[in-house]
């Protein structure tokens, strides 16, 4: 890791910043500047590199090169609030599929979401096939009643579910989704499912602003982090993977008009 940071002197004003923000705690200052003082550790978050005031260091990791300044212009702070406001569930959904590339575009945000010691790796199955989320569906309906047999504190919920799903027709589970998308983590990642949720909550704010519409989907979310071995062969889960959320995604059926409230903001100050 020698060749880890790569200092221009010209540029460098050694204010010690780099070293300041590296979570790793693996840069310092001497009378030349920044240097790397551990030969392992670096996490690839590109901070040192990004928080230079003058431009004067790159990373072989997150080089210089490859990192975009930051726009000037930013969003203020009443849009945000009202923007983040607006993301509503989306339960109902138009008949055509989104297209390749919109969904290449929508989790191409979800690279950028925070994940635990920059650990990234996710993978992603987007299943478009009416019959197999026809299965999924059905598969998760059999882990219910398996959960309900085995006692689950959750048997009175999912009992309710399957009346709806199988004595009445209506798919709850699925949410007649055109589309569901599969995130899978390594077997190894221990923060996988985290990893997930963040990730999702970038693709959810974001869908909007291409047209789309999201939900998690929270039976078949539930039943496949469990490992039911099932819903992983539907879907030809390798070995070495976990399937760490679903998500459902679709042209919204319906628009909404207005602004979604919640309870109220309970905090205490210590």
């Amino acid at each position: 890791m020698n060749n880890l940071l790569i200092v221009d002197h010209d540029k460098c004003v050694k204010c010690g910043i780099c070293a300041n923000v590296c979570p790793s705690c693996i840069i310092a200052l001497d009378d030349n500047g920044p240097k790397c003082v551990r030969d392992r550790g670096c996490m690839a978050c590109g901070h040192c590199v990004a928080v230079c005031p003058t431009g004067a260091l790159s990373n072989s990791r997150c080089p210089l090169e490859e990192q975009i300044p930051v726009p000037a212009e930013k969003l203020n702070s009443e849009d945000a609030y009202n923007f983040m406001r607006s993301r509503r569930s989306i339960r109902n959904f138009k008949p055509q599929l989104v297209e390749e590339e919109k969904i290449r575009k929508l989790l191409d945000i979800a690279r950028y979401a925070p994940t635990a010691a920059n650990s990234q790796g996710m993978y992603y199955i987007v299943v478009s096939d009416e019959k197999l989320i026809r299965q999924i569906a059905d598969a998760t309906a059999d882990w219910m009643e398996l959960e309900m047999a085995a006692g689950s504190p959750r048997a009175r919920y999912f009992n309710s579910v399957l009346k709806v799903y199988r004595e009445q027709g209506v798919d709850i589970i699925a949410r007649n989704a055109k589309q569901l998308i599969f995130a899978l983590a390594r077997r190894l990642n221990e923060t996988g499912v985290s990893n997930c949720e963040q990730s999702w909550a970038y693709v959810e704010l974001y869908a909007p602003t291409i047209g789309l519409g999201t939900t998690i989907c929270g039976f078949i979310q539930t039943c496949a982090q469990t490992g039911y071995a099932p819903l992983r062969e539907l879907l030809k889960v390798p070995t070495k993977q976990n399937i760490v959320g679903v998500l459902m995604v679709g042209y919204p059926k319906y628009q909404y008009y207005r602004l979604v409230e919640r309870q109220h903001l309970k905090v205490e100050f210590r």
